[in-house]
């Protein structure tokens, strides 16, 4: 055992005299393990310039993914491969493979690079005895990276351009390039695909660096426009109808910083294209059985923002839920329903009263019931549905509803923030929930994917988290999310997301929130609270638009009886955002979400509409009773605080945690109390739940 440590000890002293002996020359190091495969490389850039992979964002409009034969997505640095391919840097082989764990030669990675940087090509041969031996294709990116100062020789007079090239040397090429040289300007989304409209997003990958930019296809300088997410969100170019049904959008642009290289300009190029007026299209989801309902979803490519309706067959009736935004004097979907997928009678339903949900209503209007909330009659009164016969035709629906549609049955809740009139339908039996706007779009680019700043973010929460309550009653479950502007179907995490989302600006005031995405000609620095990023994480993101400008007095949280708004306001949260019992009941309260309407004409009626939902939990009301049955002597009671923050939580006295089930003794007239104490350690509030056995 001895002789072994000795012997390993001698290797050890002997490379040790090797690094001490090698000459300090920038053209000689030591390279063990100094190996980099092709892969490594590649990885290493697309790292760098931050370059989404297709997977990771969903954009319907993107381009096909390009893949090479001998590299999968899941395989090591795959996803950064199949970037740069689509950056157009790397290319196949004769074969249609890239090779990614072989070595790469000196002069391949000069391209690469060269390439990636948008670094001029240079006719200055480089000063080396064997500069022939550089192909013809790479001598133009030696050349340029050589007398920029970025790459030197394999020794001072021989470059060695087919010797594989080290982690070391790409390491100390790369850093020159970086410190002397801005970043050129990158751009989302990518350019390869045509779509109805784009929210574009610049960005450099030097830090401090501004970006001026122009669109009218002259070159940039330091007197162009600035572009900084922060300013500018993501721009939205869109086709006005004057433009239909297509226009070429060009930006281009520079980075600048002080004490470098300005960027090279680069030029990004979108084609957009939306027909004025298009057919109607639809995919089958889901195909019906006996005790699930089949699920068509439907879109017209003419829609300027292409909300999602969808068909919902069960086996003895059908719903149409939502309208879409095509005019019904142009195209007739209940033609196209009756024509192409509805083999049961059927009425529709809509989800909500803005106007991209909304504009065939008509045409169902004479042979099939329909039901909106009341709560948007007033918006589809003036302009839509003016005539007072079809409005007497037009039935409210409303959280508490039941539709038996045949082998599915179908629960009606209301959730606010969105729109005031906003209901959804859920199968809670086969998990399907239909939410239409409520709970966001993920498309990649659309900036914040839904504006819920009708109702204040707090009392927005304990709706939520009660609305999801009640989704999990009878074993109800969400496992398929149907939105009005997802293509793909999304599941529970999305919900759990929007909680998070509300959550975060409770816990942490207008820290937990951020400028808008939105660009200036649509809500420049709005309000926001964001989880995740639209381009790395696929359909698991979010980002709501709430009330006011950032840092403005707007009160986006309630102001009543305590002003949580400010800088410290969200310390004083000391009371319940939703509260559960397993074997009783609790008898809510009305709760106004919004000021009642103003009155409007309706039917041959004046009539006003209140803004509020009834038998909810609310916050600041503290006494209530909980229903409970005569035969049950104990129920659990998990009370959730408004804030996660609070210093603690009481159940008749005992302390528990946030969200807990705790098992309580009751017996009629007992009663249960919950004190809360808030961050700030002072404001308390004390909850009282009195029982009442039957």
């Amino acid at each position: 055992m001895m002789s072994k440590l000795r012997k390993q000890f001698k290797i050890f002293l002997a490379l040790i005299m090797v690094v001490m002996l090698v000459p300090s020359s920038p053209f000689a190091s030591v390279e063990i393990g100094d190996n980099i495969t092709k892969a490594e490389f590649i990885g290493k850039i697309s790292n760098y310039f931050a370059w989404p992979h297709p997977s990771d964002y969903n954009d319907i409009w993107k381009a096909p993914l390009k893949q090479f034969n001998d590299v999968k997505t899941t395989d090591p640095f795959g996803k950064q491969i199949e970037a740069a391919y689509e950056e157009g840097i790397i290319s196949a082989d004769a074969s249609g493979n890239f090779n990614p764990e072989s070595e790469i030669s000196r002069e391949d990675a000069a391209v690469i690079l060269v390439d990636a940087f948008k670094i001029a090509e240079s006719d200055q041969p480089a000063p080396f005895t064997d500069y022939e031996m550089i192909s013809s294709e790479a001598r133009g990116s030696v050349n340029a990276l050589v007398d920029l100062g970025y790459m030197t020789g394999k020794t001072a007079k021989l470059f060695k351009p087919n010797e594989p090239i080290k982690r070391s040397e790409v390491n100390q090429i790369f850093n020159k390039i970086i410190s002397t040289m801005v970043t050129p300007v990158q751009a989302l989304p990518k350019q390869n695909a045509v779509a109805p409209r784009r929210y574009i997003k610049l960005y450099t990958p030097t830090p401090g660096a501004t970006i001026y930019y122009t669109t009218d296809g002259s070159t940039p300088t330091t007197s162009s426009q600035i572009y900084s997410v922060e300013s500018k969100g993501h721009i939205n170019e869109m086709l006005s109808n004057s433009q239909l049904p297509e226009r070429t959008v060009v930006y281009k642009a520079i980075a600048v910083k002080d004490g470098m290289i300005t960027s090279p300009v680069q030029t990004f190029t979108w084609k957009l294209y939306r027909p004025a007026i298009d057919d109607f299209q639809h995919v089958i989801i889901q195909e019906g059985t006996a005790t699930s309902p089949a699920v068509y979803q439907l879109y017209n490519d003419s829609e300027s923002v292409r909300a999602m309706a969808y068909y919902i067959e069960g086996q003895e009736s059908g719903i149409m839920f939502d309208a879409l935004q095509t005019q019904f004097n142009v195209k007739n979907l209940k033609e196209y329903i009756d024509k192409n997928i509805a083999t049961k009678p059927y009425s529709m339903i809509v989800s909500h009263t803005h106007v991209d949900h909304i504009m065939q209503i008509p045409n169902f209007l004479k042979d099939h019931e329909v039901y909106i909330n009341e709560r948007g009659w007033a918006d589809i009164s003036r302009q839509l549905v003016t005539n007072p016969e079809d409005q007497a035709k037009i039935k409210n629906i409303d959280e508490g509803d039941v539709i038996d549609i045949g082998g599915s049955i179908l629960d009606v809740y209301a959730l606010p923030g969105h729109s005031n009139s906003l209901i959804m339908l859920q199968d809670k039996k086969n998990g399907l929930l239909f939410a239409s706007d409520i709970y966001g779009c993920t498309r990649a680019g659309s900036a914040d994917n839904v504006n819920v700043s009708g109702v204040r973010v707090d009392l927005l929460l304990s709706l939520a988290q009660q609305t999801y309550s009640n989704y999990q009653k009878d074993g109800g479950k969400v496992t398929t999310l149907f939105t009005g502007h997802d293509e793909t179907p999304l599941g529970d995490n999305n919900l759990r997301l929007f909680e998070a989302a509300l959550q975060q600006v409770v816990d942490k005031g207008e820290a937990g929130t951020s400028p808008t995405l939105r660009g200036n000609n649509d809500a420049p620095n709005s309000r926001t609270t964001t989880i995740g990023d639209m381009w790395k994480d696929g359909t698991n993101w979010i980002s709501l638009k709430l009330a006011g400008i950032m840092g403005d007095d707007t009160e986006y949280l309630t102001s009543d009886p305590i002003n949580y708004n400010g800088d410290s306001g969200y310390l004083k949260y000391s009371v319940l955002s939703n509260i559960e019992f397993e074997g009783g009941e609790l008898v809510g309260k009305t709760v106004q979400f919004a000021p009642d309407s103003q009155p409007f004409s309706w039917a041959g009626e004046t009539i006003t509409v209140s803004n509020s939902l009834p038998n909810k939990f609310d916050p600041w009301s503290y006494d209530y009773t909980v229903k409970v049955p005569e035969n049950n002597d104990e129920i659990t009671v998990i009370p959730t605080t408004m804030s996660t923050k609070v210093k603690s939580i009481r159940v008749n006295g005992k302390k528990v945690d946030y969200r807990s089930a705790n098992k309580v003794a009751v017996s009629n007239g007992s009663v249960i109390k919950i004190e809360i104490v808030a961050p700030d350690k002072v404001t308390t509030s004390t909850y009282t739940f009195t029982v009442e056995k039957y």
